[in-house]
């Protein structure tokens, strides 16, 4: 009776291992099917699950044959055995599957939440991109690969370019850009069907709506457009750019050809880097060769004209003031030999301790402005011996510069100062009574530009207050359009040459009324006297004397006496005069 109980407890105890070591074992097998630790977890479960199985089963056998001898009881044991293996198989078999049931639902939500999650990132990134696409400063095109068509624009490139949404739908590339620009783009889409590739240039020019063109900087890629693959293009405008730089070549072109014009070139010193270098129309004022000629400071001395070479001073830029610009004008001797002389503008560079760092300077070759300066000079000079020598005044108005030079003929003619005197020495001393029509006659001609000469007599008052007569003769000097830049004038005292004049007019009026005395008054008196006496001779024949006769002979004499008087009375007064 105690030997069953006991055969009980071994067969519960074993049953109780066995379900146990099942246990461990399918939890290792449902965590390595967990967690994937092996492609083929299934199969391996089935397989370990047999293996354990068959051994179980012969092992439990065995143990049981070996402590019971008993073939009814070791019967019955077996069939508990069999009955607590299927109880614990299928315990297991159902946590088994239902724990897989819940990873496999976990997963699976978990798998749609994180497409669902995808989706939403995808719709908001697509929303986002299309919010960017839409609100980007710079217009952007989405276009076809085959056939370059415009699939997609932003709000941008409508209202820069001028085209609607509904007008972009029908366009392709070709028409955002200048007729004479689209065969480029022709070959450059046909180039693009050959190698696969579609390179825009980085600068383009692009046509508006209104015709006008701008200047662009493109850049270009591939996209994903609904499912099939695009290009989006997006351009900067650059046009302002493109102007500036555009203006900076002309201007810096009209720079070079000035230079080249005006023989003007340009140099800097580097001072901390003993560094010189001079521009090619420096080279061409000296008439030196840029690759035989050193540039030192000892060298462009030796080019200096031994008259200047004292003046040039390695240590000039010493004193320089911040901001200021100095001039040198100075003789070299060229590479051909020749003279000539140069203006020199320098202006130095200092860094933020004020040290002089740079200096910068321009060179002009002013050879035919110093040999007309000469010229003009010589030319003054004959001109104030030719004013000195001449007895007339002489006036040289500069009407551009509003300067006046008089004439030595102010001083000894009229006796003025002429080193202490105003510009308005001429018209303020004209005849208070000429003045008004001499300035006026003189403002007309002035403004007249077939006007050459100007030509004036009127009074002028001398430095003494005397009036003097003068005669005014002047010519003008105008410009290519006829504006007048300088007058030049002679004045003539004619005062004495008038008094002679007058006087002249005086004797002959005293001559001609001497001749109508001898015509009229003379011939009155003598031709009674001569009645007189041919009556008296007549009487005398008779031997008869009249005394009337001899008193109308005599009244005739003195009459004739006295005419003869008169006439030799104003003789004398004209010879006075």
């Amino acid at each position: 009776m105690k030997y069953e109980p006991i055969r009980y407890l071994l067969v519960k105890k074993i049953i109780k291992f066995e379900a146990a070591f099942l246990l461990n074992k399918l939890n290792y097998l449902m965590l390595d099917s967990k967690n994937n630790y092996s492609k083929n977890s299934s199969f391996r479960i089935v397989l370990i699950y047999a293996i354990i199985s068959i051994v179980y089963v012969y092992a439990s056998d065995y143990i049981l044959k070996t402590i019971i001898t008993d073939i009814h009881l070791i019967s019955k044991v077996q069939t508990y055995k069999g009955i607590g293996f299927i109880i614990i198989t299928a315990s297991l078999l159902y946590i088994i599957v239902k724990k897989n049931l819940d990873t496999i639902t976990f997963y699976y939500q978990q798998l749609l939440e994180v497409q669902q999650s995808t989706e939403d990132q995808l719709e908001s990134s697509h929303e986002e991109y299309m919010s960017l696409f839409n609100h980007s400063p710079l217009p952007k095109w989405i276009f076809d690969l085959e056939n370059f068509k415009f699939l997609l624009v932003n709000e941008v490139a409508c209202s820069l370019y001028g085209y609607t949404l509904e007008e972009y739908q029908s366009m392709t590339l070709l028409d955002i850009r200048p007729i004479e620009d689209r065969p480029e783009l022709e070959q450059t889409i046909a180039a693009s069907f050959e190698n696969g590739h579609f390179e825009i240039p980085s600068v383009v020019r692009h046509l508006k709506k209104n015709g006008d063109i701008i200047y662009v900087k493109v850049k270009n890629t591939i996209v994903t457009y609904k499912g099939k693959k695009v290009r989006l293009a997006s351009a900067v405008d650059v046009t302002a750019e493109i102007n500036a730089h555009n203006e900076l070549l002309e201007i810096n072109s009209k720079l070079k050809l000035a230079s080249e014009i005006a023989s003007m070139g340009y140099w800097t010193n580097d001072l901390k880097q003993s560094k010189i270098e001079w521009s090619d129309e420096v080279y061409k004022i000296f008439e030196l060769d840029p690759q035989n000629f050193e540039l030192t400071l000892e060298s462009i001395k030796s080019r200096f004209h031994p008259d200047y070479q004292n003046r040039f001073d390695f240590s000039m830029y010493s004193n320089f003031e911040d901001h200021t610009i100095k001039e040198f004008e100075y003789k070299i001797i060229a590479g051909s030999g020749e003279v000539k002389w140069l203006l020199e503008k320098l202006y130095i560079i200092k860094d933020v301790n004020n040290t002089p760092t740079k200096l910068a300077g321009i060179v002009l070759d002013i050879t035919k402005r110093k040999l007309y300066e000469q010229e003009i000079l010589q030319s003054n000079e004959r001109f104030k011996m030719l004013a000195r020598a001449t007895v007339e005044a002489i006036i040289d108005w500069d009407i551009v510069n509003h300067t006046v030079m008089w004439g030595e003929g102010f001083h000894t003619m009229l006796g003025y100062d002429i080193d202490n005197t105003d510009k308005h020495l001429w018209s303020k001393n004209i005849h208070p009574d000429d003045r008004n029509m001499v300035l006026d006659d003189l403002k007309n001609a002035l403004e007249d530009p077939s006007k050459e000469f100007f030509n004036a007599d009127f009074r002028f008052i001398k430095a003494n207050g005397d009036v003097a007569f003068m005669q005014h003769r002047g010519i003008f000097i105008r410009d290519i359009n006829g504006k007048e830049i300088r007058a030049l004038g002679a004045m003539i005292d004619l005062t004495e040459t008038l008094d002679r004049m007058h006087k002249i007019e005086l004797q002959n009026k005293a001559l001609r009324e001497i001749a109508w005395t001898q015509s009229h008054i003379v011939r009155a008196p003598l031709t009674n006297l001569m009645g007189f006496i041919s009556l008296f001779k007549e009487n005398l024949k008779t031997n008869s004397i009249d005394d009337k006769l001899c008193d109308y002979i005599i009244s005739s004499s003195n009459k004739l006496d006295q005419v003869i008087h008169d006439i030799v009375k104003k003789a004398n007064e004209t010879e006075e005069n």
